[in-house]
C-alpha cells in the first residue's frame, strides 16, 4: 500500500491561524486590519498565509522563526519514520 506524504498547508482559516499564533480569533481579525493581511479566496472566506503568520512572529520575536524541532529527538524520530516509510514502499 502506497503511503501519501502529509500535506503541508500553505493557508489557514481564522480559527487555525489564531491557534497557530496562540491568540483569539477576534485578536487575529484585529491584527489582519493592520499587520497580517488576509486573502479572500471566495466571497466571505478569508484565509491567512502561513508564511505571513511566520513573518509576523519573526517580527514580534525580533529573530527568525525556524521550522527545526526544539527537541533533537524529534528530528531523529522524524528521520527514522522516513526511513521506515521508504523501506515499506520498496
Amino acid at each position: 500500500m502506497d503511503m501519501l506524504a502529509p500535506i503541508k498547508r500553505k493557508v489557514l482559516r481564522a480559527r487555525d491561524a489564531a491557534e497557530y499564533l496562540g491568540i483569539s480569533v477576534s485578536a487575529l481579525r484585529s491584527l489582519s486590519r493592520e499587520k497580517i493581511p488576509a486573502l479572500t479566496i471566495t466571497p466571505g472566506r478569508r484565509v491567512w498565509l502561513v508564511s505571513d503568520l511566520d513573518t509576523y512572529l519573526s517580527e514580534c520575536a525580533g529573530r527568525a522563526i525556524k521550522d527545526t524541532p526544539a527537541n533533537p529527538w524529534d528530528k531523529i524520530f522524524a528521520n527514522r519514520q522516513t526511513q521506515i516509510s521508504e523501506n515499506i514502499q520498496g
